[in-house]
C-alpha cells in the first residue's frame, strides 16, 4: 500500500509517502518527496538549531512556455531569477493561483499561445504536472490524500473531486490542514489539546484540535475539530506590502512600474522577508529591468514589525486567536487547558508572529519544528487506521406547522454538537397539515439562541432592573440554499417537497421521513408514504449544514 499527501500551497507545495521500514515489525514513517528539476530547498527557521533541517518544496508555479509545454516548481522559479523580465514572460508566470481559485473577484483568463489560463485551469496544470512526476519515480500511489484550508473546506473539496475524476483515481480523501497538522506534530500524544495556527501564503487558519486513541488496545487515534477561525490572508500580501513600502522610500508610485518592475520588486521582497526571519537586518539590490537601475534595499526587523501592524496584520492575527478561544471556553475549555500551540506555514517564521502568539501562551508551549511538513506528514495519518472527527456548529429543526393550535413550531433532528455522518435512529411520521393536502414541504433550519434585553423603569422613569433573555430562534435554509449533487449546484426556493397521491387527511400519519448527515455536512431525507408504502424522496440532499 502506498499513501501519498499533497499538501497544495498558495507559494509552495509538500508532497509526502510513508515509507515503510523493515524490522522486527514494519513501520511506517513520513517522506517529504525531493524531484531533483523542480523541487527547491528551504531551512526551517526555528529559535533552536536543533530543530532546523532541511525540506524540500514545490514551488507553486507555472510559467506557459508554449502551447502545451509548462515549467512547474523550480523551473518556473529559475525563470523569475534572471534579471532580463519582459511584460510577455510576466504574462506567461503564474503564482498564487491556488488562493486565486477561490477568491470572490478573479482576473479574467489570460490568451497564451491561442490558449486561455485561469486559476482553476493553471492549478490542474500544476498537479497534473505532479502526479506524472509520481508515475515517473516509479511510485503508484493507491491511496491519495488532499489537504484544503478549514475556511474554504467545500470549494476545493468540489474541486478536487473533479481533479481526481481526471486523473481517473478514485481512493482519495480531504482533509482540512489545520487538522492534519495537529496530527503531523502530535500523533504520538493521545487526549492532547492543541491550537493549530496554519499562516501559509494565502490564508491564515486556526484550529482548536483534540487528539484521542479510539480505543486503549489500539495504536490508533482521531482527532477532534473543536473550534476553527481563518481569515483571508497569507505571505503574499505580506510581500505586496514590503514592495510598497520600498516604492514609498523611493518615491516611486505603483502605477508608474511595468508588471515585470513590479514582479522583480514582489521577489526582492519575499526574499527579504525570508532571511529577516533569522537576521535583524537586510539588504537587496532590486534591478529593475525597465530601466536597468540598482536600487540597494534595506530593511530591519522593527520596519517589518511595523509594516504588518499599519496592515493590520498583528490585529487580524489578535481576532482569530480570541474568537478561537471564546468559541473553546463556550464548550467548557479554557486558555490554560490548550497543551500545546503548532505554527504552521512559512508566514508562522516571521518574528514579530512568533512573539505575538508566544505572549498569549507562553514559549514553553509553542511548537516550531515542522512549519512546512506537518500538514502533508499529518495527512499521511490517514492512511494509518485514523478516524477524523467534526461537529455540527449550529443545532438543526424542522418547522411544522399546528392545525389545531394555529401555530409554527419546530422539532430538533440534530444538535449541536453532533458528531457527523451520523443518522437519526428513529424516523419521523408526519401528518398532513390541512385536509385534502397534496404536498407536504419539509422546512429544515438553524436554531440559533437570540439573547434579548429586557429593562424595567419605576414610576419616575429610572430604570430599576436589567436582565437577558435567551429564546430559540428558528431561521430557514430554505430560501436560496445552495445544495451540490452530481456534480452540480442548484439553488432551491424551498428544502424539500414530498407529493402526496392520494391527497392527505388530517389526524393520519402519512409520511416517514429518515434523515442523515454524511462526510460533507449535507442532510440526506428519505422519505415513505406510509399510505402506499411508496418511497416518494430517495436518499435526496436537502440542505447543507454548518
Amino acid at each position: 500500500m502506498t499513501v501519498v499527501a499533497i499538501d497544495f500551497g498558495t507559494s509552495n507545495t509538500a508532497i509526502a509517502i510513508l515509507e515503510h521500514t523493515e524490522g522486527n515489525r514494519q513501520i511506517a514513517r513520513p517522506k517529504t518527496l525531493h524531484f531533483s528539476d523542480i523541487s527547491h530547498e528551504f531551512i526551517t527557521r526555528s529559535p533552536s538549531p536543533i530543530e532546523s533541517h532541511q525540506v524540500w518544496l514545490v514551488p507553486s508555479l507555472v510559467y506557459v512556455a508554449g502551447q502545451h509545454q509548462f515549467l512547474i516548481g523550480e523551473q518556473a522559479r529559475s525563470l523569475e531569477s534572471l534579471k532580463e523580465k519582459s511584460a510577455e514572460q510576466a504574462k506567461r508566470r503564474f503564482k498564487g493561483f491556488k488562493r486565486d481559485m477561490v477568491a470572490k473577484f478573479q482576473a479574467p483568463a489570460r490568451e497564451i499561445d491561442g490558449d486561455y489560463y485561469d486559476a482553476e485551469a493553471i492549478a490542474e496544470i500544476f498537479l497534473m504536472e505532479l502526479w506524472q512526476r509520481l508515475q515517473s519515480q516509479d511510485i503508484q500511489p493507491t491511496q491519495l490524500i488532499f489537504t484544503v484550508p478549514v475556511g474554504a473546506f467545500d470549494s476545493y473539496l468540489h474541486w478536487f473531486r473533479s481533479f481526481a475524476a481526471k486523473i481517473q483515481f478514485s481512493n482519495f480523501q480531504i482533509i482540512d490542514e489545520s487538522t492534519a497538522a495537529a496530527l503531523g506534530y502530535a500523533i504520538t500524544r493521545p487526549n492532547a489539546l492543541v491550537l493549530v495556527i496554519d499562516f501559509g501564503g494565502g490564508t491564515l487558519d486556526l484550529s482548536l484540535v483534540r487528539t484521542a486513541p479510539i480505543n486503549h488496545n489500539s495504536q490508533a487515534f482521531k482527532a477532534e475539530v473543536i473550534a476553527k477561525s481563518d481569515a483571508y490572508i497569507g505571505g503574499i500580501d505580506i510581500d505586496r506590502w514590503i514592495a510598497e513600502h520600498f516604492l514609498r522610500q523611493l518615491q516611486i508610485e505603483r502605477s508608474q512600474l511595468p508588471e515585470s518592475s513590479w514582479l522583480s520588486l514582489l521577489e526582492i521582497s519575499e526574499k527579504i522577508k525570508i532571511q529577516l526571519s533569522l537576521a535583524q537586518e537586510v539588504q537587496e539590490h532590486w534591478l529593475d529591468p525597465a530601466n536597468q537601475f540598482v536600487y540597494q534595499l534595506t530593511l530591519i526587523q522593527d520596519e517589518l514589525t511595523e509594516i504588518l501592524e499599519q496592515n493590520h496584520l498583528i490585529d487580524q492575527l489578535r481576532e482569530a486567536i480570541d474568537e478561537v478561544l471564546l468559541m473553546g471556553l463556550n464548550k467548557g475549555i479554557s486558555k490554560a487547558a490548550i497543551e500545546e500551540v503548532l505554527l504552521v506555514g512559512g508566514s508562522c517564521q516571521n518574528l514579530a508572529i512568533q512573539q505575538l502568539i508566544i505572549s498569549y501562551f507562553g514559549k514553553s508551549k509553542v511548537k516550531l519544528g515542522k512549519p512546512f511538513e506537518a500538514v502533508a506528514h499529518g495527512a499521511l495519518v490517514l492512511g494509518q487506521d485514523i478516524a477524523i472527527e467534526d461537529h455540527l456548529r449550529h443545532s438543526y429543526a424542522i418547522r411544522l406547522w399546528e392545525p389545531y393550535l394555529n401555530y409554527y413550531s419546530f422539532y430538533t433532528l440534530f444538535e449541536k454538537g453532533t458528531t457527523y455522518p451520523c443518522q437519526r435512529s428513529e424516523p419521523l411520521i408526519l401528518q398532513a397539515a390541512i385536509a385534502g393536502q397534496s404536498e407536504i414541504w419539509l422546512d429544515i433550519g438553524e436554531v440559533a439562541e437570540v439573547t434579548q434585553a429586557e429593562v424595567a423603569y419605576d414610576q419616575s422613569g429610572r430604570m430599576t432592573s436589567s436582565q437577558l433573555l435567551k429564546q430559540s430562534d428558528f431561521r430557514s435554509l430554505a430560501i436560496n440554499s445552495p445544495v451540490r449533487q452530481n456534480n452540480r449546484e442548484e439553488d432551491i426556493d424551498k428544502v424539500c417537497i414530498a407529493r402526496l397521491d392520494p391527497i392527505g387527511q388530517l389526524g393520519i400519519d402519512r409520511i416517514s421521513v429518515n434523515f442523515k448527515i454524511n462526510d460533507r455536512r449535507l442532510l440526506i431525507a428519505t422519505i415513505r408514504d406510509l399510505l402506499t408504502n411508496k418511497i416518494l424522496i430517495d436518499q435526496q440532499a436537502i440542505a447543507k449544514l454548518e
